[in-house]
């Protein structure tokens, strides 16, 4: 999670930098018209002579001047009003396009997790119930020799290794969404989600691709980053290329553990697993294919959520959507010095303040929002989520130990 500071910034990087620039624009027409009135004003003689002999006076440069400096505020009060008029149609739309977008990932991430913690919980309890054994049958059952102490022990063993991969997967899933290393441990300047008696009992396979793919390579998001920032870096990754194919490199040997989709894996290896056990006859059939269809669900899941990771708003539409934004701040100024007098620039500021960081900030939520599994405060919880399993997980191993 970001600090709070981080945020702030992004914030005023987002909002209130073009509602500045907006108010340096308003305050630069103000100028602007001050001057050009001040500068053609006619003197108090020529003002008195003009009021009581105007029908016999000519018109003077001066009153040329100035009327025409009027006139012309006045017809660029009429173009930029009349822009306005025609645009903000064009303008609600695309505003209310993308927000109803951002809305609709943010919701759509929101019912995935759910679904995933809905899961992983259902296979849990299948495979704790069926292969687990409670503590009164286990002090009820007597031994008959040390070979099958010993091997009642490795089932335990592996059905514990089997079940700890459960909660893995949730958490190997957020990071891959989120673009993070996972850490097995925590240490300085990382921090690890998994518990230590989860990383006591993995699989030693799944583990040592854990270590591996902590070691390899940066994070691929900057913490600095905004969510601006990142919608953008995935619509240009989006964008469709030439009509000729183009050969991907091969991966590097360095970056080869750090590429591997570790929630594939966690899959993978609990599908092998669970194979062994239905061909050893230690899952019944009617479990196992129960199981199979839980592991397809996440595997849907995880497909679901990586399109809503890689999937933004298209770069035209967010592109011509900041024109329309930028024509906005532009020419409102314009519309607004020509209608209040210049005496009133405290109002003019509150309302050109007030109308562009509205605008603005209606984007700047809805970049936020259609990157719902990043780092930012109003992101999804995706810490609460892994948690929330790995309690389970936890009570699920205290309720079938032995005593």
């Amino acid at each position: 999670m970001r600090p709070p500071t981080t945020n702030c910034i992004a914030q005023l990087r987002e909002t209130w930098q073009p509602t500045l620039l907006a108010l340096i624009w308003l305050f630069l027409l103000i100028l602007v018209k001050r001057i050009s009135i001040s500068e053609h004003a006619p003197t108090w003689p020529r003002r008195a002579r003009s009021s009581l002999d105007a029908e016999y006076l000519p018109a003077s440069l001066d009153t040329e001047a100035a009327w025409d400096l009027d006139s012309l505020w006045k017809d660029l009060e009429w173009a930029s009003h009349r822009v306005i008029a025609s645009l903000s149609t064009v303008t609600g739309l695309l505003l209310a396009f993308r927000s109803n977008s951002a809305i609709g990932r943010w919701s759509a991430a929101r019912s995935k997790w759910s679904d995933v913690h809905a899961t992983s919980r259902s296979l849990l309890r299948l495979l704790s119930a069926s292969l687990l054994t409670a503590p009164d049958e286990t002090k009820t059952a007597s031994a008959t020799s040390l070979n099958d102490f010993a091997r009642k022990k490795d089932e335990t063993s592996n059905v514990q290794e089997i079940l700890a991969t459960v909660p893995f997967f949730s958490i190997s899933l957020m990071c891959e969404m989120r673009g993070r290393a996972l850490y097995v441990s925590s240490g300085p300047g990382q921090q690890s989600l998994l518990r230590s008696d989860l990383v006591d009992v993995l699989p030693p396979s799944l583990l040592a691709l854990a270590n591996r793919h902590r070691g390899d390579g940066p994070d691929t998001t900057d913490g600095l980053d905004t969510a601006r920032d990142a919608e953008k870096r995935q619509q240009i990754a989006n964008l469709n290329s030439a009509h000729t194919m183009r050969r991907c490199p091969g991966p590097s040997a360095s970056s080869r553990s750090s590429d591997k989709n570790l929630a594939l894996i966690s899959l993978v290896i609990l599908q092998r697993s669970l194979d062994t056990l239905h061909s050893s006859s230690l899952l019944a059939s009617p479990v196992y294919a129960h199981c199979i269809g839980l592991l397809n669900s996440l595997s849907s899941h995880t497909t679901e959520l990586e399109r809503i990771r890689d999937t933004p708003i298209p770069l035209s539409v967010s592109r011509h959507f900041s024109r329309l934004l930028t024509i906005h701040t532009i020419l409102l100024p314009v519309v607004v010095v020509q209608n209040l007098d210049s005496q009133r620039w405290w109002l003019a500021t509150a309302i050109v303040a007030m109308v562009t960081c509205m605008l603005y900030g209606v984007d700047s939520f809805a970049a936020k929002l259609s990157q719902p599994m990043g780092l930012d405060t109003e992101d999804l919880p995706l810490e609460k989520y892994v948690n929330e399993v790995q309690d389970e997980w936890s009570n699920v191993i205290a309720c079938f130990s032995a005593n």
